[in-house]
């Protein structure tokens, strides 16, 4: 079994790792192994998965790997390709297969454009199987006449352990206590931003409804962990607005040992933008997330957010409700309580937001292409 991606990042690595172990499936990835996606590294060894470099490059709008078609010809039982229309290795890996292909993305692109849709719709309905990150993606395919049969979720997921050994390592004694007198934010109400600084998960508007918030609600703090092309806008409005004691930028943290103490010290992940795997940190420890309401924007990981029992969703645009959603958690602390309960049970639950779902899902597309 080959499973092609861009690079593979280091949340990805516990997914293959667990998928590798699978009985009867001997996996092989290939990836760029040189390189960065955006403001996101990727690994480039694995001691538990066959890891192999294949060139990966994004040129004048188009997607270029052309090991695609190298890979569904070279005596693999199955190969898995990442859903891109961009791609037109992926369009020449379908029409000349000589195995079963499977196509695994969102199921819908950023943009949303019609040309996009039908060609993620032939592409989807050319490969063996398709298979999504979230149910919203594969209905929209099933209510356009594509078999459901060859339809599959893995409900997009990460690793919990490395959370819940970290937030057991800082709950004890007072080193949580003194991490947050060494930070000055003791005593402080800390709302988290968690995620990458770019355009579509509208970082600014945090700070906009943090400047909105600070008059009734005493002591707040906004942290931003996390990097990219917003970074020097923050930045500069922090200075503009003498913000240096109220708002931190920490800059990327990829370990939960450094990410834990912070998300421990808040009430609350703001994300005004396009929220996705930052979400199931949040909830993971423990943390209420206020989002926007608008499926338009939301990757496929914001459908778990239940309004009013893990977290709430404002009206997309709208800083007067991302306001106002923010005061209600950061006021009511009954509220806080319950949907910091429901968070932690959405990520360790049976609601299937959890690793061992998320591989099953690759386990039944893969058996359902070898079975035909």
């Amino acid at each position: 079994m080959c499973i092609l991606q861009p690079i593979v990042p280091h949340y990805r690595v516990p997914v293959f790792s667990l998928l590798a172990r699978q009985p009867g499936i001997d996996l092989e990835v290939w990836a760029c192994l040189r390189g960065s996606f955006g403001s996101i590294q990727g690994v480039s060894r694995s001691d538990t998965f066959a890891l192999r470099h294949a060139f990966y490059a994004e040129r004048f709008g188009m997607v270029l790997q052309p090991s695609a078609v190298r890979a569904v010809r070279s005596g693999f039982d199955a190969v898995m390709i990442t859903d891109n229309v961009r791609s037109p290795a992926m369009f020449a890996a379908l029409a000349c297969r000589r195995c079963p292909v499977i196509i695994w993305g969102h199921g819908f692109g950023t943009h949303h454009d019609r040309i996009g849709h039908r060609l993620r719709m032939l592409s989807f309905r050319s490969a063996d199987a398709g298979l999504f990150y979230g149910p919203r993606g594969r209905e929209r395919f099933v209510s356009a006449g594509i078999d459901p049969d060859k339809l599959f979720v893995a409900p997009n997921a990460i690793d919990q352990s490395p959370i819940a050994g970290a937030r057991e390592h800082w709950s004890q004694g007072n080193t949580l206590a003194s991490f947050r007198r060494e930070q000055g934010i003791d005593g402080a109400r800390v709302m988290l931003f968690l995620s990458r600084l770019e355009p579509e998960k509208l970082p600014m508007m945090a700070v906009d409804a943090l400047l909105r918030l600070r008059a009734d609600i005493p002591g707040l703090r906004l942290i931003f962990i996390g990097d990219g092309s917003e970074r020097p806008a923050i930045e500069r409005r922090i200075r503009d607005e003498g913000l240096e004691g109220t708002v931190r930028m920490v800059g990327a943290l990829y370990e939960d040992s450094a990410i834990a103490p912070w998300a421990m010290s808040a009430e609350l992940l703001i994300h005004p933008g396009a929220l996705g795997l930052s979400i199931f940190h949040a909830f993971g420890y423990g943390l209420p997330v206020v989002t926007s309401d608008s499926a338009a924007i939301q990757m496929p990981e914001a459908e778990c957010l239940e309004h009013g029992r893990n977290g709430l969703a404002y009206r997309n645009g709208s800083l007067d409700d991302l306001v106002a959603c923010c005061a209600r958690v950061l006021s009511d602390r009954t509220m806080r309580a319950s949907l910091s309960e429901g968070a932690i049970q959405t990520v360790t639950g049976s609601s299937g937001r959890n690793l061992p779902a998320m591989v099953q899902g690759f386990v039944d597309a893969i058996r359902f292409v070898a079975s035909r």
